[in-house]
């Protein structure tokens, strides 16, 4: 008689379990997934989200739509900012009014609208020390800061002159190229018209940002230091809000534009009954 013999299943790997122990080589299948190429077209990176729009849309890309920044540091070159309980004085860069014909040899104004009430920040001959330094003139002013004309401003005076003076050019090459890149933005990106939204809220956003966060700033600057607290505290305000202006209006924006889009579709034609299967 031939010796008795167990028959063992081939199995294809160790971690694979047999389903029947016996002469029949009965294992499971391998768990059923995804090409490598849908896999990919699956990824987290390339996919659409929630709200239907492409991870990958420039719109929404941090180089293209950031340009928070950009524009609003610009913005303080440009927006007239207010300064609370002064009958009508904003902070500005730029003189209105009268100007010499060479321009003026100021570079920072805390005026009204016509330019006759103002304090500004000069360099050139002061009467009062006989020299050429950085010092305040003022006219109809000194009931709101106490600064006398042609008082000395010292270092801080020089330092404030210069950075007024490199933000009011320098602010306006920024809005330039945030204006670009909203533009390429809008160009680039899968829905314009949701581009288009996102980038009108945001200008609107970082001009009311400037000017309503640089208005506290203002204030808050004169009770600490009129004159100097109140540009600095004015501009830096500015700077913020329209950062943070810029930001929150355009994702506002393009959120208000998913909801809108989601919520307002084109019914589909009712079919009756009777007319399933024709």
């Amino acid at each position: 008689m031939a010796p008795y013999c167990k028959h063992v299943p081939f199995r294809s790997s160790e971690n694979e379990s047999s389903v029947e122990d016996g002469t029949m080589c009965r294992m499971p299948s391998p768990e059923a997934g995804p090409l490598q190429a849908n896999a990919m077209s699956h990824s987290p990176e390339t996919r659409a989200d929630t709200n239907g729009k492409d991870a990958n849309d420039a719109s929404d890309n941090g180089i293209f739509s950031g340009s928070a920044f950009v524009v609003g540091t610009g913005m303080a070159s440009v927006v007239r900012i207010p300064v609370p309980g002064t009958n009508g004085l904003y902070i500005e860069l730029s003189p209105r009014g009268w100007t010499p014909k060479g321009g003026s040899t100021s570079t920072l104004f805390i005026q009204d609208v016509t330019g006759k009430r103002h304090l500004r920040l000069d360099f050139g001959f002061n009467k009062n020390t006989g020299s050429v330094d950085y010092h305040w003139n003022q006219k109809g002013t000194f009931s709101d800061f106490g600064i006398k004309d042609h008082s000395s401003a010292g270092p801080k005076g020089e330092a404030l002159f210069k950075g007024a003076k490199y933000l009011r050019y320098g602010g306006r090459v920024l809005l330039v190229v945030g204006l670009a890149l909203d533009v390429y933005s809008i160009v680039a990106a899968k829905k314009r018209w949701r581009q288009v939204a996102k980038v009108a809220a945001g200008w609107g956003g970082a001009w009311a940002g400037c000017e309503g966060v640089g208005a506290l700033g203002a204030g808050a600057g004169t009770l600490v230091e009129p004159g100097f607290g109140t540009a600095v505290g004015g501009l830096g305000g500015c700077i913020v809000g329209g950062i943070g202006g810029y930001a929150g209006a355009s994702w506002a924006a393009g959120h208000a534009y998913d909801w809108i889009e989601e919520t307002f579709f084109e019914p589909v034609p009712e079919i009756k009954p009777s007319e399933v299967g024709q």
